[in-house]
């Protein structure tokens, strides 16, 4: 019956101590967030329905670099999430193009969210500007149109 009557006191012990440091971290000159309003490029992005940018940097930006990371170095941590950046599979488009759009593993398909000639510019960025890849960027709309789920 001890053991009972201590579990609620550890409780409030460690959430006493997990607000008294979210406290003094607040107080160490970061700013608190006191708003949720969108960046200029998130405007700009999500400006009506769907995404709204053709700029494969700025597609690779707002759906790809939370998992793939900024540069394409990929991360492991609740997933593994493979480097783009010096991956040898972009050397060709067909495979990109087909993963944008038809996902793979814990990769969603994007099908519903990019336009084809999205698909073209994020897939060419990827093969020529992220990372340090210098690939011939090749994916073509047409690529994207006959590799779109049925």
């Amino acid at each position: 019956m001890k053991h009972l009557n201590r579990s609620p006191r550890i409780f409030v012990s460690a959430f006493a101590f997990v607000a008294t440091a979210l406290t003094v971290h607040a107080d160490d000159g970061i700013p608190e967030v006191t708003s949720f309003e969108p960046t200029q490029l998130e405007r700009k992005i999500f400006d009506g329905p769907g995404v709204t940018v053709t700029r494969g940097e700025d597609i690779y930006s707002t759906l790809c670099a939370g998992c793939h990371m900024p540069k394409g170095e990929g991360a492991v941590g609740g997933g593994m999430y493979p480097a783009l950046a010096g991956n040898e599979k972009l050397e060709y488009p067909d495979y990109a193009v087909f993963i944008v759009l038809n996902g793979y593993k814990a990769m969603p398909s994007f099908a519903h969210t990019l336009s084809d000639e999205q698909v073209a510019a994020v897939v060419n960025y990827l093969q020529s500007g992220l990372g340090g890849n210098s690939y011939e960027p090749a994916a073509r709309v047409e690529q994207a149109k006959l590799s779109r789920p049925q």
